[in-house]
């Protein structure tokens, strides 16, 4: 029986083969959840994480902003609306991003939901570029 499925990883942007993995982990709005080969079907949103993928024993992560797991018995397509490989993040400007959203939440004018939103994100790749 085979240990490993196929992984893809699409986004409005790019498209990430990864071939065949052991081992995906990401964050849904309830919580962590991990993939491993003949899992059982499912659709699974996503929220603003971390994906981790572990491929011939070695450990690979993204930072995301949430989409979807299309999750079948040997295989995984992930739709993300964003997904960026730690080695990809720009710090310098997740910090920038995360400044200026913290100024727009102090400026009464403008939309605190969407500078909560942009912080998160902003934070999630700060903490995923340290892997």
């Amino acid at each position: 029986m085979a240990t490993t499925f196929q992984l893809e990883i699409i986004t409005p942007t790019q498209i990430f083969t990864e071939g065949q993995v052991s081992y995906v982990r990401a964050e849904s709005p309830d919580g962590l959840f991990g993939i491993m080969a003949h899992h059982t079907a499912a659709t699974v949103a996503l929220g603003i994480g971390e994906v981790k993928i572990v491929k011939d024993g070695k450990e690979y992560f993204y930072a995301t902003n949430g989409g979807f797991a299309d999750i079948q018995s040997e295989s995984v397509l992930l739709l993300l609306e964003t997904a960026e490989l730690v080695s990809d993040i720009d710090v310098d400007r997740a910090e920038a991003a995360k400044k200026r959203a913290q100024d727009r939440l102090k400026d009464k004018k403008m939309d605190k939901a969407r500078s909560r939103t942009a912080i998160a994100k902003a934070e999630n790749r700060l903490r995923v570029s340290g892997r």
